[in-house]
């Protein structure tokens, strides 16, 4: 089994530095862009389901996805990106400012420390990881599941995979619409790619049938 776990496009908070949570902000021109990119890439693959976050930005993100596939969303809250309180809509140094204690906290321990008004990422971690179990539970070794998440969410998950203490979160980059992929084979899983976001920087080009495949410029 393959799990392809795509991270959602730009927002405007995003493109600021903003933190967002789990606030409803839609795509940004940017970030519909990046969704029709990671849409034609995975529409190329042989999918048997398709789930996502129930937040705004990752439903725009995999639209383009369901239209070119016709599977039916399932949507999952504990998908959500880590629900950060008090601190949406907010900068870093607004946050300083605004909770100096809680931000000294969230740098010196910042999977165990809840932010203000929200939760932490180890808690993130604790559901994002019993949604992707349940997943794996559901479906066939041969299957290919793709799941629209965030940042947030993938970083702890690998985390978790990798046997990494969650505070390690931070040492890792998911680029909005990356991929990231495990595998799952004779009940090991194992992470394949990280911020896999080469669909953003090669042309797609329609596949061919009288072009040899290693000419079609495809993106695999």
């Amino acid at each position: 089994m393959l799990l392809l776990l795509v991270r959602h496009g730009e927002t405007a908070h995003n493109a600021v530095g903003r933190y967002q949570g789990h606030v409803q902000i839609e795509l940004n021109a940017l970030g519909h862009h990046q969704a029709i990119r990671v849409g034609q890439r995975l529409a190329q693959r042989s999918i048997q389901a398709i789930y996502s976050s129930d937040l705004v930005r990752c439903l725009q993100t995999i639209q383009p996805l369901v239209a070119a596939t016709g599977l039916p969303l399932t949507l999952d809250q504990r998908l959500r990106e880590i629900d950060v309180g008090l601190w949406e809509h907010l900068t870093i140094p607004e946050i300083r400012a605004s909770y100096p204690g809680n931000y000294a906290a969230y740098k010196q321990n910042p999977g165990a420390t809840v932010h203000v008004g929200g939760e932490s990422y180890m808690q993130l971690q604790h559901r994002a990881v019993a949604a992707i179990q349940d997943i794996i539970g559901r479906h066939a070794p041969t299957d290919t599941v793709v799941i629209c998440a965030h940042g947030g969410t993938i970083r702890a998950i690998a985390c978790w995979l990798l046997a990494l203490d969650v505070n390690h979160y931070n040492k890792m980059w998911i680029d909005n619409c990356a991929l990231t992929t495990l595998r799952i084979e004779d009940g090991h899983i194992r992470l394949v790619s990280l911020n896999d976001n080469a669909h953003a920087e090669v042309a797609f080009v329609a596949p061919c049938r009288d072009v040899p495949p290693t000419a079609q410029g495809t993106i695999a």
